[in-house]
């Protein structure tokens, strides 16, 4: 999937129906021609966005259609090396794309960028440079435009035979990557020598052929050259001399390249409905390196992966268009948003994902990774961060105060804590209201100023599909389908669309399957060719439909240990009965007030249960109950509501609660102390994200 913006001869389909973007008569009205009748409509952008985020827009993809419409071929089914191979291509295009397009100017481009890159083995011709360009930009900047189609190629083998190829590598280990750093002549030599010595040793027509220093000076090109500076220098200088390299550089426009990390937030947060701890909210935030604008953020409760990373990129990608509705609080407007052309972040297990790395491929996004122990190298996210949790998080009643020393006697689980949908709303109106809108002290100017005067709305890449979205931030699995459907965790998926997808390519398909963790109502099943994509509802929809992949663990384990039954009917009465069960408990705990780190944890993990697990960072969240105010400091002359948390609460019986279908070991975020670094390590329920 490629990106594309809503500019002049954009096409895109609105419910099926073609439009191209003509003409823009305003500032914010865009005039479009409807492809079939052709009838003149106008459109503001907002009203296009809202249709986009909405997922009645999408646009056009050249030759794919609208219904079952062609996708890219999935990145992680083409082989490492082609993988590698297109990164190098795309390299050449990007600065080709840069270039006017002339034959002088391509060559200087081609010619620069191999003696960077060492790669290819031989620097490429410009009209070949021109055309990774060409299919790049036709690809919608997706990398599986310039993969190599080997397909279609003839028998390339190397020059040289093995035992020669053997000889150099040795060479070159002994020669060039030693401390005496001896010369690429010297590395040929030493080749040259051993070949001959072992021709001595062979029949006369069996000899092996004397290497080139061409071919010699290849092989050495594709060793990195960290590496190969590490092995001549040692390693202490490679770091000083790459570090220059590796760090950051200046962005001249948004968009350019943003920041991403995690943050456990400084507070305690509690279920609006039922009172009960759900723990300290992990905030996930996207930040624009050139004006400081956030791009988008995922609060939730769980420790980082990559569902959590997914969430904030769909949240950054996406207009913000239910933002108002969503908090009516909110004064200005969040405009920053878009898919960015550089991505950096930290070396977390939940960025090292190939699904992730895939996505960001797929849209046109280079992703950087930085070292361990070098914080300076997306310092500004870290520094948001941090302004953050002092702005919201530690004027909020609750706080766990980050600094051991200053804890003292305090109890955030005794003490008062604040509602989640009061946490959203702090975190929304200070993001929008405050820190876009007050000048940022290394800009001089408001991000959210910076943003819209460095940026037209036209020039703001967006994903072609927002359903597509989700399916390429989605989990991964490999299923098999039948008559039956497609199986996962025990729910059979099926539609007309695979009935179809069978009788075309057989009765019995290996396909690949995306899932959703935050609903698993439905999924996305990608046909055998990995062309086509269609959406599978789920068989039992009254179970499934807006239940999450916790929920669901949940309803099945209890099921199993007190209805002894395994089967979606089941599910569905141990759901029911999970509920009941919950209620009497709140009816209960009203009336009783007891005490104990054990009860906390259950009402925690029930809590979470009621709460949903999960949900999709998307511009809207839960309504915000009315009373629930914001800290007076940063957001006006209201006061900050706080609850006083709950008592807890004894675990509940097995024969009559829900309690064994809640996972035994402890919510890492609840209980009377917290020690984040030992509890994200656990393996804990999804939990309530945005």
């Amino acid at each position: 999937m490629g990106v594309s913006a809503f500019d002049k001869n954009a096409t895109f389909y609105i419910e099926g129906r073609e439009f191209q973007l003509l003409r823009k008569v305003g500032d914010d009205l865009w005039q479009m021609e409807e492809a079939k009748t052709k009838r003149i409509i106008e459109k503001t952008d907002f009203e296009l966005r809202a249709l986009y985020v909405e997922g009645k827009l999408v646009f056009d993809q050249g030759d794919e259609t609208y219904k079952g419409r062609k996708i890219g071929k999935a990145h992680r089914e083409v082989p490492r090396q082609l993988m590698d191979d297109a990164k190098v291509r795309r390299a050449y295009a990007i600065e080709a794309m840069k270039a006017p397009n002339t034959q002088g100017a391509l060559e200087k481009v081609a010619r620069r960028l191999w003696i960077k890159l060492g790669k290819p083995d031989k620097c490429p011709h410009w009209t070949t440079v021109y055309r990774w360009g060409r299919d790049l930009v036709s690809a919608g900047h997706d990398i599986g435009g310039v993969v190599a189609q080997v397909d279609k190629r003839g028998n390339r083998t190397r020059r040289f035979p093995q035992p020669v190829l053997d000889i150099v590598e040795q060479a070159i280990e002994t020669e060039f990557l030693t401390e005496e750093r001896k010369t690429v002549q010297d590395t040929l030599d030493e080749a040259v020598a051993n070949v001959l010595r072992e021709n001595k040793l062979r029949p006369k027509g069996n000899t092996l052929p004397i290497p080139t220093r061409r071919f010699v000076q290849g092989l050495i090109d594709e060793i990195p050259a960290f590496d190969k500076c590490v092995a001549r220098y040692g390693r202490n200088i490679a770091v000083r001399r790459f570090r220059s390299v590796q760090g950051h550089r200046a962005t001249d426009a948004p968009l350019e390249r943003a920041e991403i990390d995690h943050t456990l937030m400084d507070l305690m947060v509690v279920d609006d409905d039922s009172g009960l701890p759900l723990g300290r909210p992990l905030l996930t935030a996207c930040l624009d390196d050139f004006s400081r604008c956030v791009l988008g953020i995922s609060i939730g409760f769980e420790p980082p992966s990559y569902l959590t990373v997914a969430r904030c990129l769909k949240h950054a990608f996406l207009p913000k268009s239910g933002l108002k509705t969503d908090f009516p609080t909110i004064e200005n407007d969040w405009d920053a948003h878009g898919v960015m052309r550089e991505l950096s972040m930290d070396n977390g297990a939940e960025f090292h994902s190939e699904s992730l790395e895939a996505a960001c491929l797929s849209l046109g996004i280079e992703v950087h990774y930085s070292p361990r122990k070098t914080p300076w190298l997306k310092g500004k996210i870290e520094r948001f961060q941090g302004t953050l949790n002092n702005s919201v998080a530690h004027i909020a009643p609750g706080t766990t105060f980050s600094n051991i020393f200053d804890k003292e006697d305090y109890d955030p689980v005794k003490h008062a804590v604040v509602r989640l949908s009061t946490l959203r709303q702090m975190v929304h109106k200070w993001i929008v209201d405050v820190y876009h809108d007050r000048p940022h002290r290394s800009l001089k100017v408001p991000p959210a100023a910076l943003w819209k005067s460095s940026i037209r709305p036209e020039d703001i890449l967006l994903p072609e599909d927002p359903e597509r979205l989700d399916a390429l931030l989605g989990r991964r699995a490999e299923r098999v389908l039948t008559h039956k459907g497609i199986e996962f965790e025990g729910l059979f998926y099926n539609s007309p669309e695979l009935k179809v997808l069978r009788d075309q390519l057989g009765e019995r398909l290996a396909v690949e399957i995306c899932t959703n963790d935050g609903d698993i109502g439905s999924i996305v099943v990608l046909s055998p060719d990995k062309k086509r994509m269609f959406v599978a509802p789920a068989l039992a929809q009254a179970y499934a439909k807006g239940m999450t992949a916790w929920q669901h663990k949940v309803c099945k384990r209890f099921a199993a240990n007190n209805l002894k039954k395994y089967d979606s009917t089941a599910w569905l009465e141990a759901k029911a009965q999970i509920a009941e069960l919950i209620r009497k408990e709140f009816a209960w705990h009203k009336k009783t007030k007891p005490r104990g780190a054990k009860a906390s944890k259950a009402n925690s993990r029930t809590a979470r249960y009621l709460n949903g697990g999960d949900q999709p960072a998307q511009g809207t969240a839960d309504a915000i109950p009315a009373g629930n105010g914001l800290p007076a400091a940063s957001f006006g002359p209201e006061k900050p509501q706080a609850l006083a948390a709950p008592p807890a609460t004894p675990a509940l019986s097995t024969a009559v609660t829900p309690a064994t279908a809640i996972p035994a070991s402890p919510s890492p975020m609840s209980g009377r102390q917290f020690t984040p670094v030992k509890r994200l390590r656990r393996e804990t329920p999804t939990s309530t994200e945005y």
